[in-house]
């Protein structure tokens, strides 16, 4: 009777350790599982707005400035992320001086890249209902750009540029992202980038007291899930 007691009395103990161990086991995996990394992407067309010394004042000389980008985020949780972007577009911008012979515009091809904190501000789904929501980000990072941008005298009858060089410069881009998902993985989003050069000389053109160059870029593109 006694060695039956004892017996009931380890398997009880047995069994509740062993519970204890499989409830935070489960705990573990449902706090890993709620940590893993997703990733997430976009496509988006858009125009920028160069801003810099010869910037658009006119439609004479200007052309519209497109840009063509692909993004990957990598959300490492529901607030915290980061973005590798892709972008290649044109620029284009003049001068206005009240002096015409000063007057130059430029046009320039340009490859640019940059990886960026990403941070969310809005939720993510109604905790309510559980529809997803539009979601926004901030966008804070640090690039490259790399330009072929010739540099015309329009006071000339010449086609051939008065400079031609190839241009780099260390950019940060700081903007705001927002993108909405359907059920199926795929979604819409809108983006506003200011990008910041270190540069004055993205236009090959240098004022004295203007400072570095900086461009708007504005796209619009579809988005999309990899999980």
């Amino acid at each position: 009777m006694k060695n039956a007691l004892l017996l009931s009395v380890l398997l009880f103990c047995s069994t509740t350790l062993l519970a204890q161990r499989k409830s935070k086991f489960n705990t573990m995996d449902k706090d890993k599982t709620s940590q893993n990394i997703k990733w997430n992407g976009s496509f988006s067309y858009g125009n920028t707005l160069f801003l810099g010394d010869l910037r658009h004042f006119s439609s004479e000389q200007y052309l519209p400035n497109v840009a063509l980008s692909m993004r990957f985020n990598k959300e490492k949780n529901n607030k915290n992320g980061y973005q590798l972007a892709v972008t290649v577009g044109k620029n284009s911008g003049e001068s206005d001086f009240d002096e015409p012979s000063f007057n130059r515009y430029f046009r320039s091809q340009y490859l640019q890249g940059h990886i960026a904190y990403r941070k969310a501000i809005s939720k993510s789904e109604n905790v309510k209902t559980g529809k997803t929501l539009p979601q926004v980000h901030l966008l804070l990072g640090a690039g490259y750009y790399v330009a072929d941008v010739k540099l015309f005298d329009p006071n000339t009858n010449t086609l051939d540029p008065e400079e031609h060089e190839t241009i780099s410069s260390v950019y940060f881009p700081l903007g705001i992202e927002a993108s909405y998902y359907l059920r199926q993985g795929f979604g819409f989003m809108a983006s506003v980038n200011n990008n910041l050069y270190i540069s004055d000389k993205i236009d090959l053109f240098e004022v004295s007291g203007n400072g570095p160059d900086n461009q708007l870029m504005f796209n619009l593109g579809m988005c999309y899930k990899f999980n």
